[in-house]
């Protein structure tokens, strides 16, 4: 019989509570009203969300560093999750200079917005900058992410001093005394916040993903990352839960 089932064949939500607290590290009143919901619905959950743990690739500190990337990126903001992450990447030996330099990483994704308008507008007759200065810009940025992605090299023509600038605030939490992540930590933080549920970022995701494996990350890392923040759906039961229970008179 599965540890987790009861004689009767159900899940036994006392098992899948304490498998949940062993495998996931923690545990809350969202869960327990899920748990009052469905127990077997927790269990599933369980299984998917920690099935990067169980692979190994990446260590418990530097999953719960992605986490707390993704619940306080621009697109999600999720504050209940970051709290919830980031004290347990303190519990796991994290400082305050990894938690900032994952968040000053994070705070670098607003550029795209500039990359996804400069795309729409590529055909339309403007002028564009002299090529010396396009080709010296297309250098830093092939430097820093490998080759240049068509489209960043639209928007380095139209514009490669304010792409300049993007580079210099993207690269700035590897720099100076609290500079704590190594390339290839960043760019997997930043891949985490473009493939996530609420961003989606097909430019960001190739973008970074290229250069952790040009540091040295694994394809094996790389999908890991994006298996890891894949479970970050269930915050729509997180959210959505109290408020149906509220207004249908469920106790949790």
């Amino acid at each position: 019989m599965d540890p987790l089932q009861t004689p009767e064949g159900g899940p036994d939500p006392a098992s899948v509570r304490e498998a949940f607290k062993r495998r996931r590290g923690h545990w809350n009143d969202d869960w327990e009203a899920m748990l009052a919901y469905s127990p077997a619905y927790v269990a599933a959950y369980l299984e998917f969300s920690a099935y990067v743990a169980d692979r190994g690739t990446l260590s418990p500190k530097f999953r719960e560093l992605i986490y707390v990337a993704t619940n306080c990126t621009p697109t999600h903001m999720f504050e209940k999750g970051l709290r919830n992450h980031a004290r347990q990447a303190l519990a796991l030996g994290a400082t305050r200079d990894e938690l900032m330099a994952v968040v000053a990483t994070v705070s670098a994704m607003g550029f795209h917005s500039y990359v996804i308008a400069a795309g729409a507008v590529a055909d339309c007759a403007l002028e564009r900058p002299d090529m010396p200065a396009v080709e010296a810009v297309r250098a830093d940025h092939a430097a820093l992410f490998g080759d240049v992605d068509d489209a960043f090299d639209t928007g380095i023509g139209f514009d490669p001093a304010f792409h300049a600038r993007w580079l210099d605030f993207a690269n700035a939490p590897l720099q100076g005394a609290p500079a704590v992540l190594t390339a290839k930590e960043a760019h997997l933080i930043s891949l985490s916040v473009h493939v996530q549920c609420t961003q989606l970022n097909a430019t960001g995701a190739r973008l970074h993903a290229r250069a952790a494996l040009m540091h040295g990350a694994t394809v094996d890392e790389v999908l890991d990352v994006a298996r890891l923040v894949s479970s970050m759906g269930i915050h729509a039961m997180v959210f959505a839960l109290p408020v149906i229970n509220e207004l249908t008179g469920t106790s949790a």
